[in-house]
């Protein structure tokens, strides 16, 4: 054996075996000996996406009636399972595609050692229209409640208009650009909340592919409780000093803002500050903040307080005469002659700020002597009084009661009257008052009775006209001192 080894021809021999051998080894799987004998593997890939390419989609709008296709090809095993799927691409050429209907071949990228067999389809109808934009009002649909008791006011938008772009026989379809806000037990008021908008057509349908420019608004809505806005009356407690009276009180708002349950505010006409005429000690003019408490039943008021420019002066006094009486409530079928005093007309002392009292007539008080309820015959009524606001009566030691004589029309003759030395009574300045069926019954009494509230000591009298006119002025009562 050793005679071989030794031998270099024996050696090269062996060599040149091995060598065949390992070449052979190493290219017996990947070079075949006839290249058609290769083994080629079909394949299907579906849904492969359509890429489109050279597309206007600022001035068009595109369709299509295909977005995806079925792709057959072939290759190698280790070719067509270790490629990814995005490697096969199918694309759409639209940059010389212009409105109307086209239809274009479909061209496809395939990875290196795969070849095409087949695609389905093959070509795409292709449908491009113009863009057209018209303005629409935006509006908004609220779902859901806010807290209970709470209601929701109408929705501010902005901006409260946009642009849809749409083609044009889409966009004739679009009824109503709207969003919606979703209410969930919300006891406050919102702003700037981000609503997207959607276009609908006339059956509520959303219409898809609508460009909306902005996208989304901005909703700024009121949560509240009910409210009701009531007219401010000022009303008093405690008293002037005894030279002072008040001459003019004016709130600086004539409104007041009660917030409550419906039911509650339902039975609110108006609401009645309260002033304190004690915090009044001296003439002139001041301002008085009132505090506003929320009436009972309801939640807040607003504001919660008010200021009150208050006015007061020496009192002063006036007498006024010939005040006439008026009668009222005459039932039907009688006539009424005020018999005492004879001349049918008063004459009161009044008291209150000078500059009132100026501006006083006898328009601005009222005199009154209600008859209603009361049958044929001589009768003595307590008159009703009524003056301006912060007008007062001078205390009188005396009632003012008058005689009415109520008489049926077809009264007897006149029987002479006895002789007592006194001349006729002067005939009345006015004539004899009758009513209707339907006069008002005032409360009366046969006994004396005051006949005005003599000079308030809390301030609180009759409203009635005033001789002021000025703005907000509370003047329908009278309070003063005497």
């Amino acid at each position: 054996m050793d005679k071989w080894m030794k031998n270099n021809n024996f050696n090269k021999i062996l060599a040149l075996v091995f060598g065949i051998i390992l070449w052979t080894i190493v290219h017996v799987d990947t070079e075949p000996t006839n290249q058609t004998t290769v083994s080629m593997q079909p394949k299907i890939i579906e849904n492969v996406k359509i890429e489109q390419t050279g597309m206007d989609e600022e001035k068009y709008v595109y369709s299509f009636d295909a977005d995806s296709v079925r792709l057959e090809v072939s290759g190698k095993n280790s070719d067509l399972n270790f490629k990814f799927s995005d490697a096969y691409k199918v694309t759409l050429d639209l940059s010389d595609v212009g409105p109307g209907d086209t239809t274009l071949p479909l061209n496809y990228t395939l990875p290196k050692g795969v070849e095409f067999e087949s695609m389905e389809p093959s070509e795409v109808n292709v449908h491009v229209e113009l863009r057209n934009t018209k303005t629409f009002p935006v509006s908004v649909n609220i779902t859901g409640a806010p807290a209970e008791g709470y209601q929701a006011d109408v929705a501010v938008i902005d901006p409260a208009e946009v642009e849809v772009t749409l083609p044009a026989s889409e966009l004739s379809k679009v009824a109503t650009v709207q969003g919606t806000v979703e209410l969930d037990g919300e006891n406050e008021t919102f702003t700037e909340k981000r609503v997207r908008l959607t276009a609908y057509d006339s059956d509520g349908n959303e219409i898809s592919g609508a460009v909306i420019e902005p996208s989304a608004v901005s909703v700024q809505m009121s949560i509240s409780l009910p409210n009701k806005t009531l007219p401010l009356d000022v009303s008093f407690t405690g008293q002037l000093p005894g030279s002072l009276s008040l001459s003019r009180v004016t709130p600086e708002m004539d409104t007041v803002t009660v917030y409550g349950s419906e039911e509650m505010l339902a039975g609110l006409s108006s609401y009645e500050a309260t002033l304190d005429l004690s915090t009044v000690q001296s003439a002139g003019t001041q301002q008085v903040k009132l505090e506003l408490k929320p009436p009972e039943g309801t939640s807040k008021i607003e504001p919660a307080e008010v200021n009150v420019t208050v006015s007061a002066a020496e009192v002063a006094e006036r007498t006024m005469e010939n005040i006439p009486i008026k009668l009222e409530g005459v039932s039907s079928g009688l006539t009424a002659v005020v018999t005492d005093p004879p001349a049918r007309a008063i004459t009161l002392t009044l008291s209150g700020a000078p500059t009132l009292l100026d501006q006083l007539d006898q328009d601005n008080i009222s005199v009154v002597a209600d008859v209603g309820g009361l049958a044929a015959g001589v009768h003595q009524v307590t008159l009703q009084i009524s003056m301006p606001r912060f007008i007062s009566l001078v205390n009188s030691p005396q009632p003012h009661i008058v005689t009415i004589d109520l008489q049926t029309p077809a009264t007897p003759e006149a029987t002479a009257s006895p002789d007592t030395g006194i001349g006729p009574t002067p005939e009345p300045s006015s004539e004899a008052v009758s009513g209707g069926e339907n006069s008002v019954e005032p409360t009366h009494s046969a006994e004396p009775a005051a006949t005005a509230t003599p000079a308030p000591t809390e301030g609180t009298v009759e409203n009635s006209s005033t001789p002021e006119s000025s703005g907000n002025d509370t003047n329908s009562g009278n309070t003063g001192g005497t």
